[in-house]
């Protein structure tokens, strides 16, 4: 009897020879897992060509080109992608991107046979090929840069303008993006530098602007930034990437109005799926009263970018912290503000929604209260600060009383200075039955299931209290 015996891929070439299978039939999302598992065992270029080919022929543009820009930052060896990328824009018929990467392909190469396809291909014409191949250059400096800055790898992204030609580099437009990300690692002395050099050499130029003033903003220079604020007001931005920016960063600065007036039209136009663009518009509409429209634009944000939080969970979320901490942190009881930072700590989004008021606020507090701070967002080590926050953790998950709160806070500094340190769990629950039971029926068996423990451990911890008078 015959038997036909299948054989399995044990090796980077037998995946990609399944993959290379399917994109012969065209079945290129079928061939995406083979290319990842060929990957996973050899970091071939071709593989990384073939994915990102695939990934674009089945729909995933931006994840495919993302492939290849991810190659290019990570090899030294990498004038073959910028190849791919020309190719990849020539099929999906967008013919600028298309030639300024294969322009920076044949400057890397010096592939004249290319450079005539170019120019064939595309119809060029140009009175000076030095200057268009700067253009090439700059260009795609920002679209790497881009892809770093917006993937949080800022350090990466200052390397890679860093890297460019001295020439390309002090190009104003490589200029303020780099003074953008400085301003992002609050290196804020380095763009002070750059963007006071770039407004002297023109102080209409909306991208220094924009950026200046958000340095002022972060900095607290008041009267300035309010200067600055009213310059920008009155710009008039003379094409889109200038409305574009402008609009940006207007919605973050809260001018909603003059914001939408920019960036609508640019959204109505060209429909774009940009998530900067998305997010201000949602932020707008919500900050304008028109709820619908901005949770519309937040579904299509979230369809392909997981931004969070929404404009509807910032203002829920501040209006709590106006209510329900603000006055704890204010309050002149030591421990009231401890629990008011813990409740800070437990919010949802906390670092994209705390106010910079706030958190000035929160940087003028006593030394006590920053070596909270410190163990909450730098997770500092402090032992006896561990002992109250895990108590209050515990407490959170049940009823998020302030009352209930403030009573374990101040029990557990009662049990710190008798060093009492090592049952936070069973003194937690105790504290809790205490405060349920002036209430509501509360038995000591339903109060140590709750928190996990035996009757005599939870005994135990309310006789402690009871003999030291806690």
């Amino acid at each position: 009897m015959n038997e036909k015996i299948v054989s399995l891929p044990v090796d980077a070439d037998d995946y990609a020879h399944i993959a290379q299978k399917k994109i012969r039939q065209q079945l290129y999302q079928d061939a995406i897992p083979y290319l990842e598992k060929a990957i996973r065992l050899n970091s071939r270029q071709d593989y990384y060509i073939d994915l990102a080919t695939c990934l674009v022929k089945a729909g995933k543009t931006e994840e495919g080109v993302h492939i290849l820009f991810e190659r290019i930052v990570k090899e030294e060896d990498f004038a073959v992608y910028f190849y791919q990328l020309s190719q990849i824009y020539t099929e999906i018929r967008e013919p600028n991107k298309a030639f300024l990467y294969g322009l920076y392909y044949v400057q890397l190469t010096d592939d004249q046979d290319y450079f005539d396809t170019l120019k064939t291909t595309f119809e060029v014409t140009y009175t000076s090929q030095t200057a268009v191949e700067a253009e090439s250059t700059l260009y795609v400096a920002q679209q790497l840069f881009q892809y770093l800055f917006s993937h949080g790898r800022i350090d990466e992204s200052i390397d890679w303008l860093s890297s460019q030609p001295v020439h390309i580099q002090e190009r104003k437009e490589m200029r303020n993006l780099k003074a953008m990300a400085y301003l992002f690692m609050s290196k804020y002395n380095e763009a002070e530098a750059l963007l006071e050099q770039l407004l002297t050499e023109d102080e209409t130029d909306i991208h220094a602007l924009c950026h200046y003033t958000l340095l002022l903003y972060n900095t607290h220079q008041h009267e300035k930034f309010n200067h600055y604020l009213q310059r920008l007001n009155k710009l008039h931005p003379i094409n889109e990437d200038e409305s574009f920016k402008l609009g940006i960063v207007l919605s973050f600065l809260k001018q909603y109005s003059a914001s939408q007036q920019l960036l609508l039209p640019i959204y109505k136009k060209k429909n774009l799926k940009n998530a900067q663009l998305l997010h201000a518009l949602s932020f707008n509409y919500f900050a304008l009263g028109q709820v619908k429209e901005s949770e519309e634009m937040w579904r299509k944000l979230q369809s392909f970018s997981k931004a969070s939080p929404s404009p509807k969970e910032v203002h829920e979320t501040s209006q709590f912290i106006e209510k329900d901490i603000v006055p704890l942190l204010h309050s002149d009881d030591r421990h009231a503000r401890i629990v008011g930072l813990f409740k800070l700590s437990q919010l949802p989004y906390k670092e994209a929604i705390i106010s910079k008021e706030l958190w000035d606020q929160l940087e003028q507090m006593g030394d006590y209260e920053k070596l909270y701070l410190s163990y909450i967002f730098s997770e500092l080590q402090l032992v006896k600060l561990d002992f109250i926050h895990q108590g209050l953790v515990l407490l959170w998950q049940l009823n998020q009383s302030t009352e209930l709160l403030l009573s374990w806070v101040d029990k557990a500094q009662a049990l710190i200075e008798l060093n009492e340190l090592k049952e936070v769990s069973a003194y937690t629950a105790a504290c809790y039955y205490l405060y349920m039971k002036r209430t509501a029926a509360i038995s000591v068996q339903h109060c140590a299931e709750l928190f996990h423990l035996t009757r005599y451990r939870l005994n135990k911890a309310l006789n402690f209290y009871k003999q030291n008078n806690i």
